[in-house]
């Protein structure tokens, strides 16, 4: 009935370039950190597209991209999406 249904996670620091997935929470004892990510667009259920690590660390999400801060990005959790195998 069920066939291959699998769901990963990961903190944003730890995906790899052209990941992609649904921000699960926001994590942080810095509750500054929380709303900075909130006012730039950045919140639960969110998609996430990881563009770049170096030189800057670049999320793209709702038609933007975003440089992250180290604070920043350490505070989002990642539901992420499985690459397909078959293209």
């Amino acid at each position: 009935m069920f066939t291959g249904f699998t769901v990963s996670g990961s903190s944003l620091p730890l995906m790899k370039v052209g990941e992609r997935g649904i921000i699960a929470r926001l994590a942080s004892t810095d509750a500054s950190a929380v709303r900075d990510l909130k006012a730039l667009g950045l919140d639960r259920g969110k998609s996430i597209h990881l563009i770049e690590r170096f030189p800057n660390f670049v999320v793209s999400t709702g038609g933007k991209q975003i440089a992250l801060s180290k604070r920043l990005r350490q505070s989002i959790y990642v539901r992420t999406k499985p690459t397909s195998r078959y293209h």
